[in-house]
């Protein structure tokens, strides 16, 4: 069965050069990012906290560019790369990185959080709860372009307008 998710804005992901915004499943109360950020803030709080940073940061200061994000096909995920990290911080504490934060970058202005989970191994795929996030990403990152390119929705600054016969869903496990 499929279920239909709303994009919604994150009032307090509001930043000077980026809004943030989230995927909720119609027939749940939180968000997915909310539910990613209860997951893993008892044990994995710092690697949380770091990403808050990131998130911050380039919404504040440094605008929804690339070089920010790890590219995963067609979504992205956050921390940012180790070499874009050093810039900033030379003292990388190995077990921030263990964690993904999967987003879709719709414009410098615009990035969309969906979820993610703890990265096990190098390879995404080797990773069960980062590999089942990843492809929850690219499923909705799909289905944005796609319905982009239909004119179902459309930037305007950091305002998505979405019409009416705009709908994305997924095949929830």
């Amino acid at each position: 069965m499929k279920f239909e998710i709303e994009v919604i804005e994150d009032e307090s992901l509001d930043f000077t050069k980026v809004r943030y915004y989230t995927l909720k499943f119609i027939d749940e109360e939180k968000s997915e990012y909310q539910k990613f950020i209860d997951e893993y803030k008892g044990e994995y709080l710092s690697c949380i906290n770091f990403l808050k940073l990131w998130i911050a940061r380039i919404g504040e200061k440094f605008g929804a560019h690339d070089q920010y994000f790890r590219p995963e096909d067609n979504a992205s995920a956050l921390p940012p790369p180790t070499k874009e990290i050093r810039k900033i911080d030379f003292t990388i504490d190995r077990k921030n990185l263990s964690i993904r934060l999967y987003c879709i970058v719709l414009s410098l202005d615009v990035v969309i959080l969906v979820s993610g989970g703890i990265k096990e191994s190098d390879a995404v795929r080797d990773s069960p709860t980062c590999f089942e996030k990843l492809m929850f990403a690219q499923s909705i990152s799909s289905q944005l372009h796609f319905s982009k390119k239909r004119r179902e929705w459309s930037l305007k600054g950091k305002d998505i307008k979405i019409k009416n016969n705009f709908r994305i869903t997924y095949q929830k496990k």
